[in-house]
């Protein structure tokens, strides 16, 4: 009796320990059908619909993407988020200085730039990614940090960010009313260097066909 009492207890007791342990690891995992958050809302906001238009994961930019790309890792390697990723540059393009963030952030964030930029390359690249990141030496400064995901650079390799020839969210500078009908040459100089500060002042803008919005201008909210 006792013992058939004892076994009831035990199993009561593994079971809910598993039951703990299932929810704990399904809470740190991202659904597979799920896009990568980058904590920008209306970057995320046109991914989430991207994903359910063209069941794609990826956030594939074109254009001048360069600044959205260093927005994006800026926050995501920062407070409160302090996630590690791994950048493929294929371009080398990539300027780690032009990240906003605390220098001990740039600790983790890794670069590779690949000698060969096939397309089934690249795949095994971003396919090795996450075992890179968790087991290599090279990475074990950041091994504290959740692992975000890979940012392509230059191709279009299926990294959870890429930028490239070909996307679906394209980056531009944001428009600025150009001069006025009948302005003469000497005037358009005169204000040239005032068009340059409302051409810096008005920032970028992201398009697609699911939306749009700006950042990095002067009159723009958070992003």
């Amino acid at each position: 009796m006792d013992e058939a009492i004892g076994a009831r207890v035990l199993a009561g007791i593994e079971e809910a320990s598993l039951e703990e342990i299932l929810k704990a690891v399904r809470g740190k995992l991202t659904p597979a059908s799920a896009v990568k958050q980058t904590h920008i809302p209306a970057l995320d906001a046109l991914a989430a619909t991207s994903l359910r238009r063209t069941q794609s994961r990826t956030i594939s930019l074109c254009g001048r993407a360069l600044p959205l790309l260093y927005e994006v890792i800026a926050r995501l390697v920062s407070a409160p988020h302090f996630y590690t990723l791994l950048v493929l540059d294929l371009d080398a393009r990539f300027d780690p200085t032009c990240l906003e963030t605390e220098a001990s952030n740039l600790e983790h964030v890794y670069v590779q730039r690949p000698a060969q930029s096939s397309p089934e390359h690249l795949r095994g690249l971003v396919a090795a990614a996450e075992a890179f990141m968790l087991y290599d030496d090279a990475t074990r400064l950041s091994r504290g940090r959740e692992w975000w995901g890979t940012v392509v650079m230059g191709g279009l390799a299926a990294g959870d960010l890429t930028a490239g020839w070909k996307g679906w969210a394209r980056v531009d500078r944001a428009a600025v009313m150009g001069f006025a009908l009948g302005t003469s040459a000497e005037e358009a100089l005169a204000q040239r260097a005032m068009r340059e500060r409302a051409v810096e002042g008005a920032g970028w803008a992201v398009s697609s066909a699911f939306g749009g919005f700006g950042f990095g201008g002067k009159d723009d909210v958070d992003v």
